[in-house]
């Protein structure tokens, strides 16, 4: 990395921005559009420029992690051989006309990530920052876990206001990758051990990383988490809760 970068973590109805130099936060903001149409969303965010003199400063990078849950993992093999429409068709069904597919190679596995995302915003960031780079937060999280070359096992949990994006790592190698909506910290745990008792990873070392999307807006369903898992004998999981995990994560892709 140069010497100072912009990450923008950008959903349906939250942006964050976290301005680094190296790995150190210098700045930080956020700006909520819940529920509104997408044609408000770029003039809230003109706004917030306006209002953040550090937005506007002159970066050596720009990056841009943009997160849903309807993504998926293919071999690279198998992307090379259809569209990536027809790939999500498959998964997902047909998409908005407010949606394009967009996808990012994950070339340390051979795997393509495979995502729809709000027309506007290339629109709107590409118009603003010519050379940003814009990617999904799974392929962020994913060249994370597997530049720290980890042996044991990792969860990802990030939290985000309907749903949490499940990424496991184990001995170097993406286990699973999927997306859950959520009530309440319960319906995370029930997924999590579901998702362990079919992988055969109960009761194994590792640690299971608790990623807040938006800010310490989810302090409540965090803290409850931590609570009853650690009541689970089973699980053997360490549990973190680190800071800026996903604006770091986005180091990695300039």
């Amino acid at each position: 990395m140069k010497s100072n970068q912009l990450t923008i973590q950008l959903s349906e109805c939250k942006s964050n921005f976290v301005s680094l130099a190296k790995d150190s936060v210098i700045n930080e903001s956020s700006v909520s559009f819940q529920d509104e149409p997408n044609s408000r969303k770029s003039e809230i965010l003109k706004k917030h420029f306006l209002l953040n003199d550090y937005l506007n400063q002159d970066f050596d990078e720009i990056t841009l992690s943009w997160s849903n849950k309807r993504s998926t993992l293919v071999p690279n093999s198998i992307f090379s051989e259809t569209k990536p429409n027809e790939i999500f068709n498959l998964c997902f069904g047909e998409k908005s006309t407010k949606y394009d597919i967009d996808y990012n190679r994950i070339y340390q596995l051979n795997l393509v990530n495979i995502y729809e995302i709000p027309s506007w915003i290339k629109h709107f960031f590409i118009m603003k920052f010519p050379k940003i780079i814009i990617q999904h937060e799974g392929s962020h999280i994913i060249r994370q876990n597997i530049f720290e070359n980890i042996l044991d096992i990792k969860v990802n949990i990030i939290i985000h206001d309907k749903y949490f994006q499940l990424i496991i790592i184990a001995n170097n190698n993406l286990e699973f990758y999927s997306s859950f909506e959520y009530q309440n910290h319960q319906d995370i745990i029930y997924y999590l051990m579901f998702t362990l008792k079919q992988k055969q990873m109960m009761s194994k070392n590792g640690q299971l990383y608790l990623i807040d999307s938006s800010s310490n807006s989810h302090n409540k369903i965090i803290e409850n988490f931590k609570k009853e898992i650690r009541k689970i004998k089973d699980v053997k999981l360490l549990v973190n809760i680190p800071n800026y995990y996903i604006a770091k994560s986005q180091i990695l892709c300039v």
